[in-house]
């Protein structure tokens, strides 16, 4: 007679209720399995380069000069005469290639609607001995950079990952790093960058966090997330931006 015991139905009720608040709503999410960035998700480049490989993750590729560590004092002074006489000769086209390497860049992104509580998890792979990468979270329209997670290649204490907040046209480091993961083997690393509704923001590497802070400037949703390669080689996926989890009461 389609009739079930009252107590039958709360307890269903009390289950249903507890397997939705583990439910967290998805806002990107791409694994490139399909080959293509340009669909489901719908990316869009803005500069440079990008493809999906054979792993399914997105690569990109911008070349970047990384700067001499050796010693004029330990060199020879022939080696010093020769070197002065190749910058004399040489000087005006290494210069321009430099500025150009130094200001390209590639820059992709794609648009949705993120809350301001939200959690960033990608897998990455880096190939670089120098330069960066950025994975950004757009804001306003059109989408603007607002807050910007930086992993230099080669790993310091005077490289750490880092968050930026843009505000106008300036930028304001929010926090640094305290741990300085080398991520540069050519292996899978995951990357969470996390905010949650109180504004307690955290980054972890391998599930180790590496940088904790609270940041609230921007309260409103985000309109877009964005990777950008500052120079080195990089593959991002499978990635997904979702959001966070609610802080479990004590």
């Amino acid at each position: 007679r389609m009739i079930a015991h009252p107590k039958f139905l709360d307890e269903l009720r009390s289950l249903v209720d507890r397997y939705r608040r583990k439910l967290r709503e998805i806002f990107i999410f791409d694994d490139f399995s399909d080959g293509d960035y340009r669909h489901n998700p719908t990316w869009i480049v803005k500069s440079g380069y990008f493809e999906v490989t054979s792993d399914h993750r997105l690569w990109s590729r911008v070349y970047v000069d990384a700067p001499a560590h050796s010693s004029r004092e330990e060199e020879p002074p022939i080696g010093l005469i020769l070197k002065e006489i190749m910058r004399s000769t040489k000087k005006d086209k290494r210069e321009k290639k430099k500025e150009f390497v130094e200001e390209q860049k590639a820059s992709i992104q794609t648009l949705a609607t993120i809350s301001p509580a939200f959690e960033v998890d990608l897998t990455l792979v880096s190939r670089s001995r120098w330069g960066a990468m950025e994975i950004v979270l757009l804001g306003g329209t059109p989408p603007v950079p607002r807050y910007r997670l930086i992993y230099r290649a080669a790993a310091s204490q005077e490289r750490p990952i880092e968050i930026v907040r843009r505000s106008g046209s300036r930028d304001y480091t929010i926090e640094s790093a305290v741990k300085y993961p080398a991520l540069d083997d050519g292996l899978p690393h995951k990357i969470q960058w996390i905010r949650d509704a109180q504004g307690q923001m955290r980054v972890l590497v391998d599930g180790e966090e590496v940088l904790s802070t609270v940041e609230i400037f921007y309260r409103d949703k985000f309109s877009g997330l964005a990777l950008v390669n500052r120079g080195g080689t990089y593959e991002w996926g499978p990635l997904q931006v979702l959001k966070a989890q609610e802080a479990k009461p004590h």
